[in-house]
């Protein structure tokens, strides 16, 4: 359950009341470079050099003979596991009431309490998409803390029930079956991520594999992308309501470039100190040039004060303006917080 809702939020009605069926997913919130580096999650994961030679060179989501003699002989068990979206409602569309991602999040399958995982034979048997077609969901899930009450059938839940939060339920919008283990020789397939040097690029491949393809060794959540703490989410669902819709955790360069980040990819020490990076804004307007951030306490020190002031004097320099607004702004004063940015964006 997502706690310390601001008040403004919660004297709405209409921020208790789940929307009404059928929801249209508005894919644009999550930038295009990580929709094709994380929502083609499909079939076998992670796809190598290997898979490809046994498929003889086409792949489709269910695997040939040729790779599950593969993976046979290999011994490899697999992990199903849900790429799962948690959405705000951000208005109507066509007729149909439409909801943008604010993040995504891996979930692997279980039973009776474990990671549940089976061989490619067993693999091979199954159909996912007759799953998908159910519209699966986790009800009562804070994407935050990873924990979540139910899954289900999205129409299950919302029979008969009109109040809720849609922050609170996550949609089951694809799944994949992860190798339990790729021999160190396997080379994995990776699209490229266009990042602007050579060494920016390693890292940031080597953050998506450990993220993306990392067996998981208990049921738990594992975000990927989004925002990253309850107050970036607040912040987000006020904006919506003055039809304003930034982009989330954009990496900012010395040249005044941007690239989306990956979950935790700032906290990355290795890749925070890459060359010609300066930030990762919580919420940015690439229209406005503006970077949004949602600062905890410890921005109140002296040290963390001179720290933002230079970064802010790196962004204003190429073009970006920078508004800081604390956690406790967002918290206890939330349209004060939104009008802010709203005077900023002129």
């Amino acid at each position: 359950m997502i706690e310390d809702r601001p008040a403004s939020l919660l004297a709405d009605p209409t921020y208790r009341t789940l929307p009404k069926l059928p929801l249209k997913v508005d894919w644009t919130s999550i930038p295009e470079l990580l929709r094709a580096a994380m929502l083609d999650l499909s079939g076998i994961q992670p796809i190598t050099k290997a898979m490809a030679e046994a498929a003889g060179g086409k792949m489709w989501d269910k695997p040939c003979e040729g790779e599950v003699e593969l993976f046979r002989k290999r011994g490899t068990n697999f992990q199903l596991v849900s790429v799962v979206l948690s959405c705000l409602v951000a208005g109507e569309a066509d007729g149909a009431q439409q909801v943008r991602p604010f993040a995504v999040t891996l979930i692997p399958a279980s039973k009776r309490g474990a990671v549940d995982q089976r061989p490619i034979d067993s693999i091979a048997a199954l159909d996912v998409s007759k799953s998908l077609e159910t519209e699966p969901v986790y009800s009562g899930y804070d994407p935050f803390s990873g924990e979540w009450s139910l899954y289900g059938n999205f129409l299950d839940f919302l029979d008969g029930v009109t109040e809720g939060y849609l922050d609170e339920i996550g949609l089951v919008v694809d799944q994949f079956f992860l190798a339990t283990e790729t021999p160190d020789d396997d080379q994995i397939l990776m699209m490229d991520v266009r990042m602007p040097s050579d060494e920016m690029k390693a890292k940031y491949e080597k953050h998506r594999k450990k993220l993306l393809f990392t067996p998981f060794k208990k049921v738990e959540a594992r975000r990927v992308w989004g925002a990253q703490t309850p107050i970036e989410l607040f912040l987000l669902q006020a904006l919506a309501k003055e039809k304003l819709f930034p982009e989330s955790q954009m990496l900012i360069m010395e040249d005044g470039a941007t690239f989306p980040a990956l979950y935790h990819l700032w906290h990355d020490i290795e890749f925070r100190h890459s060359s010609g990076l300066v930030t990762e804004a919580d919420l940015y307007f690439p229209k406005e040039r503006l970077a949004v951030f949602c600062d905890g306490s410890h921005h109140a020190r002296s040290r963390q004060k001179a720290k933002d002031a230079a970064i802010n004097a790196k962004l204003e320099a190429v073009g970006i303006r920078a508004v800081r607004i604390p956690g406790a702004e967002i918290k206890f004063e939330l349209p004060k917080a939104v009008e802010r940015v709203k005077e900023v964006l002129g």
